[in-house]
């Protein structure tokens, strides 16, 4: 009896020691085991025919139409998938059209309705769209529902993507936008010198017809204004810099004449990018924006101060006694715009540099094109 008590503590210590040293036991091991389990749960849940109902991917529910009006809703389905939809509204609609986006073929067309229940399914992934015209105001509903055809399609993260794809000629999906173009007016900026030093008066005027491309809509020009005669590394860079300015207000990667995001247009904005030309504080001049030739003889000839009563001019381009600036001006209607300068220095040279770029739209057609995204 006495050995037998003794082999009890000894059994029960062997056995704590078997048992208890284990290298993956460890209290961290042991909570990734637990995180691994219970991911192995969710992964592992099974995904059964129970699951492949029809659930909405659309739905709007008392939504009003405006007259007249023209509504389009986009939505995808996977091969073997099914499509239920549902509409019904107060008042008849001229039509209601389920449109294959890809093709372009229509799957079904109800006329003069104002109930749709209707079921199809899809033979290939395709993308599609409802196209609903409204000739009244009308309360509508509208559900879009979705059945995948396999446990991959219940799965699958596909999504819709929407891409504006211009194309080289008109097709009768393709719609037209309007992009910016611009060229040079000058190969190199005209340089001008409105000399005083000979005249009795202390001043001295001269003018520069600007020959403005046939499709122009405005033009932007800079002009530099010093009593140095040296050529700055600056003059001549207007074109560049409008081509670097318009890329960053871009619509289907072109830069569209009309940015809709900010409600103005492309060229204010260009504008409002650009640097005037660098300026000389001691020179300055009067700057007369002229839209008929027979105003410019009459600015060279009037040797007063009166200038609005002495010939026509754009008052909203031209400036007094101004220093370097860069401005937007509108094509006139003959095709040439006129600038004359005059000098406000007395007994001095004043320079000008003059650099003109024409901004004129240019049209292209692109089609609104939808694909499938896994």
């Amino acid at each position: 009896m006495k050995i037998n008590n003794l082999l009890y503590p000894l059994l029960f210590l062997a056995l704590i020691s078997c048992g208890g040293k284990n290298e993956n036991s460890s209290p961290s091991n042991n909570k990734k085991d637990n995180e691994k389990t219970e991911d192995s749960e969710i992964t592992e849940k099974k995904i059964t025919e129970k699951d492949l109902v029809f659930k909405p991917v659309i739905a709007e529910s008392g939504e009003l139409a405006p007259e007249d009006s023209f509504i389009v809703k986009d939505f995808f389905g996977l091969s073997k998938d099914s499509i239920r939809i549902k509409f019904n509204s107060d008042n008849k609609v001229k039509f209601f059209s389920i449109v294959e986006q890809r093709s372009g073929r229509i799957v079904k067309t109800f006329k003069k309705t104002s109930d749709v229940d209707f079921t199809y399914d899809v033979f290939f992934d395709n993308p599609f769209s409802v196209k609903i015209y409204f000739p009244k105001e009308s309360y509508y509903n509208l559900e879009v529902s979705r059945k995948s055809g396999s446990i991959d399609n219940y799965l699958s993260k596909a999504k819709l993507i929407r891409d504006s794809v211009v194309v080289s000629k008109k097709t009768n999906k393709s719609k037209i936008g309007t992009t910016m173009a611009f060229e040079k007016v000058f190969n190199q900026p005209k340089k001008f010198i409105v000399s005083s030093t000979f005249s009795m008066s202390g001043e001295s005027k001269v003018y520069v017809p600007i020959e403005i491309p046939k499709n122009t809509v405005e033009f932007i020009y800079t002009l530099r204004i010093s009593g140095d005669e040296d050529t700055e590394r600056e003059d001549g860079k207007l074109f560049n810099d409008v081509n670097r300015i318009s890329k960053k207000v871009k619509v289907f990667g072109l830069p569209l004449w009309e940015s809709e995001e900010k409600s103005t247009s492309l060229s204010r904005e260009i504008l409002n990018s650009l640097f005037p030309p660098k300026k000389d504080e001691d020179y300055t001049l009067n700057v007369f924006f002229f839209d008929k030739q027979k105003e410019i003889k009459k600015f060279i000839q009037y040797p007063g101060k009166e200038y609005a009563s002495a010939f026509k001019y754009d008052i909203n381009n031209s400036a007094l006694s101004t220093q370097s600036r860069v401005g937007l001006v509108k094509k006139p209607y003959s095709g040439f715009s006129y600038i004359g300068l005059q000098s406000t220095s007395s007994f001095s040279d004043t320079y000008a540099w003059l650099d003109v770029v024409a901004l004129y739209e240019k049209t292209f057609h692109y089609e609104i094109r939808y694909r499938i995204q896994k």
